[in-house]
């Protein structure tokens, strides 16, 4: 008799822990079928950066899922409905147009400052001619002429960089073929505060020339740079001389103008 209870008992134990084991399943279950499912298009901003924003909102439960199709532009979600709709809701808030962002245009103008005519320089256009004014009052040079200028335009928080080949003659220089004369700037991080009349800022102007200098008594030549790297705070469309350099008896003058544009 004994013996018939204790295999009783187990039986008992042994259906209990049955149970116990089948109710996570069938509450899975029950959980599963629970689920919404309900497919989110986006309209303007990045699918994906929006799903991680919005992960969190589910309920993290074993079969509910968020992914992303980025080629279509959707977000699919499968939860609960509450989570679906707290989810919804905030796809909503977040897939807003981005508002535009003006642009900084920069026109860069380099001057060359000359003791003597420079028959080969480019005028100096009206524009800069309160710039060259500025520049004979105070600079040794009774000639200026234009070397190059550029227009580009960059977002705020962003750079600009340019380069180009300078005309020998115009710097009095003459150089072996292949051996040009190299400029390049680099404008590092620019950007501006608002209002009527807005400042520009640049964290960083380089501007720099490889020359070709022959070396003593020999046929060699090696380059060699010269230039200048200073940070530039300017108003909009102010004309102002960042920087020179001399070479020889001539001067290279760089003025910078900005603008913030909407287009």
């Amino acid at each position: 008799m004994k013996r018939i209870t204790i295999i009783a008992a187990a039986l008992l134990i042994a259906a209990t822990a049955l149970a116990q084991e089948k109710a996570p399943a069938a509450e899975e279950y029950n959980n599963v079928r629970e689920y919404k499912s309900k497919v989110f298009e986006v309209h303007n901003r990045d699918a994906r950066e929006i799903a991680s924003s919005v992960k969190l909102l589910g309920s993290g439960f074993k079969g509910s899922a968020i992914s992303v199709n980025n080629e279509m532009h959707t977000i699919t979600v499968r939860d609960y409905p509450e989570n679906v709709a707290a989810i919804e809701g905030a796809i909503a808030r977040l897939d807003q147009p981005v508002a535009d962002t003006p642009d900084i245009e920069m026109k860069i103008s380099v001057l060359i400052g000359s003791k003597t005519a420079l028959p080969g320089a480019a005028t100096v256009s009206d524009e800069l001619a309160p710039v060259v004014k500025q520049l004979e009052s105070t600079l040794r040079y009774a000639h200026y002429g234009l070397m190059t200028a550029t227009v580009q335009r960059t977002k705020p928080g962003s750079g600009l960089t340019g380069s180009g080949v300078a005309e020998p003659t115009l710097l009095g220089m003459t150089v072996k073929e292949g051996q040009p004369i190299l400029y390049n700037y680099r404008l590092r991080r620019i950007t501006s505060t608002g209002g009527d009349k807005p400042s520009i800022d640049i964290e960083s102007f380089d501007f720099s020339m490889r020359v070709p200098i022959a070396l003593g008594g020999s046929t060699e030549t090696q380059y060699q740079s010269v230039g200048f790297e200073t940070p530039v705070s300017i108003h909009q469309n102010e004309k102002v001389v960042i920087g020179t350099t001399t070479m020889g008896d001539k001067a290279l003058i760089v003025v910078v103008t900005a603008t913030v544009t909407s287009k």
